[in-house]
């Protein structure tokens, strides 16, 4: 069983949920390339209740954060889990790749992403808060 928390990324700009379907579709299948790139071999998707973490890295063209998170969802179904259902916590965010970060515990595909020397998202799951804890 993979163990959580677990991430990947994808280089470029996310599609937004109000591009063309065509847009969508390329971008949704960049996305399950690179989960299915990252996740291990063997591995099922998870069935558990997940929560996710998207971040956009971008180069100064942001765009609004609501709307890359739906494609990214899709594509990642019958991959890293069965259903987007699954998802109880959904957390987006952008940041301008230029910035000065301290980071701490910065992950491999965290620092595959940086020095990609482009736009990219970065795609952490971890396991769903307890049922009695709010956000």
């Amino acid at each position: 069983m993979i163990s959580l928390p677990w991430d990947f990324w994808v280089p470029g700009v996310p599609a937004s949920v109000q591009a063309s379907s065509v847009t969508r579709q390329r971008w949704k299948a960049k996305v399950a390339a690179s989960a299915t790139g990252a996740w291990p071999a063997g591995e099922q998707p998870l069935t558990d209740k997940i929560q996710i973490h998207i971040t956009y890295y971008h180069d100064s063209a942001p765009l609004d954060v609501d709307n890359m998170i739906k494609p990214i969802q899709d594509a990642l179904c019958e991959i890293v889990y069965v259903d987007d259902n699954q998802l109880t916590d959904t957390h987006g965010h952008l940041r301008d790749i230029n910035a000065a970060y301290r980071v701490k515990g910065m992950t491999p595909a965290q620092a595959d992403g940086f020095v990609s020397n482009g736009p990219f998202v970065h795609i952490r799951i971890e396991a769903a808060p307890a049922a009695g804890e709010l956000p």
